[in-house]
């Protein structure tokens, strides 16, 4: 199946004021009257351009809202820890504030983490979650390549993230590409270095890596984390795990693992990718999304 690729973004910018800053966002439909929401929640270091592909798919079906989390793409960029916690508290409040109800969300990377357990604490605005390329569980060094080890090793340490992340921007000049299989064309890499021209507003870039939660550390994150795994096993809300060959934090083991143990799941592959999947599998992922979701609704 063909991937139609395109760097356009035609969609109308929306800003909501939360906690003396704004948060960006997108909300799309063709839909007449509809109840359901499809909420996009990206990673580090994207923003909702990343879902650009996307949303058509799921326009005539839903309100597509994707929006940039705090401190990414056009959003503010307070003066704040942008831990974890951080980004918990502003997608709620911004969840809140647009009284979202009978939500799927769409999730990728740490748009996962937040997303996850927004679901396990609001399970009543939750009709469906879709998933990828994201952590489930409390991460496992073991079960990292060692060039990922490396890299993550480093960018985990304070001084050494400042310096590679703040400083050099490697995440965005270095990660990103390396992370999807085709080359990413100037307009479209343009877009994403755009919001982060100084080290100050690398900050929440450089965060991410430090708060990711690893098992065995005793953190709060850790504990989340956990939480929303044993929810995700337990929770009968429909799910779709969508993966690609051969995937970064979603391989086959992992495939394989959730496959067996959480509660009405769909497993969809979606062609050949890393961990930046919407970069090189746009139409695929959609398809699936559409197929899921006439499937359970």
């Amino acid at each position: 199946m063909s991937n139609q690729i395109s760097a356009e973004f035609p969609f109308q910018s929306h800003f909501i004021d939360i906690e003396n800053t704004v948060i960006h966002y997108i909300d799309e439909t063709t839909k007449e009257k509809t109840d359901t929401v499809f909420l996009f929640v990206h990673g580090n270091p994207t923003s909702s351009y990343l879902w650009r592909n996307i949303i058509r798919h799921t326009m005539p079906f839903g309100r597509c809202i994707a929006l940039d989390l705090i401190g990414f793409g056009k959003s503010g960029k307070p003066n704040i820890e942008y831990s974890y916690q951080d980004h918990i508290k502003y997608l709620n409040h911004f969840i809140n504030k647009l009284n979202l109800k009978n939500i799927v969300l769409v999730l990728h990377d740490w748009g996962g983490a937040i997303g996850f357990n927004y679901a396990m604490n609001n399970s009543e605005n939750i009709k469906g979650i879709v998933f990828m390329e994201t952590f489930c569980k409390p991460m496992e060094w073991q079960n990292l390549d060692f060039m990922t080890r490396f890299v993550f090793k480093i960018f985990r340490d304070e001084k050494a993230g400042q310096k590679w992340n703040g400083k050099h921007n490697a995440f965005l000049r270095f990660i990103l590409p390396m992370s999807i299989n085709r080359k990413l064309t100037e307009t479209e890499k343009q877009i994403y270095f755009n919001p982060y021209k100084t080290i100050s507003d690398r900050k929440p870039i450089v965060k991410f890596p430090q708060e990711l939660p690893f098992k065995g550390e005793g953190t709060l994150n850790e504990k989340i984390a956990d939480n929303y795994y044993k929810w995700l096993q337990q929770s009968t809300i429909p799910k779709l795990l969508l993966y690609a060959k051969p995937g970064v934090q979603i391989q086959t083991r992992e495939v394989e693992l959730y496959k067996s143990i959480f509660k009405n799941l769909t497993a969809a592959f979606i062609g050949m990718g890393k961990h930046y999947i919407q970069e090189d599998q746009p139409d695929n992922i959609g398809d699936a999304i559409k197929k899921w979701y006439l499937q359970n609704y």
